[in-house]
């Protein structure tokens, strides 16, 4: 019986980790798919390959596994709210100048950072 209880107690707090491991990325992907958004409408050649993108700027291996991990992140209420923020300040500071020719310079750093792995079929 106290050998269930410690596998309950290692499950939970592999569940808690996961789930505060979690949480960070939710936060990044949710900014870096708003700004990522912005380019896609820019640049026709950028649409569909935001998970290679952000695999190479994370220096991260894009597989299966981290797709999943990727889309379980999107379904997410932290992700969800977080985007929503995102693109709200997003849209209320494009009126700037400043910050659509910054928007640019990100655009094209994205643009190298997909050039970065041609051979990488978008999925």
């Amino acid at each position: 019986m106290r050998a269930a209880h410690l596998w309950l107690g290692v499950c939970a707090a592999m569940a808690c980790h996961a789930a505060w491991a979690a949480a960070p990325r939710s936060k990044s992907l949710a900014q870096f798919d708003a700004g990522y958004a912005q380019c896609e409408k820019r640049h026709a050649e950028m649409r569909g390959q935001g998970d290679q993108v952000y695999a190479n700027l994370y220096r991260l291996k894009l597989d299966d596994s981290l797709r999943a991990t990727l889309a379980e992140s999107r379904r997410s209420a932290l992700y969800k709210s977080e985007r929503r923020r995102a693109s709200q300040k997003l849209a209320r500071s494009m009126a700037a100048s400043d910050v659509t020719d910054r928007l640019e310079l990100q655009c094209q750093a994205l643009q190298r950072e997909l050039h970065k792995n041609p051979g990488a079929a978008k999925r």
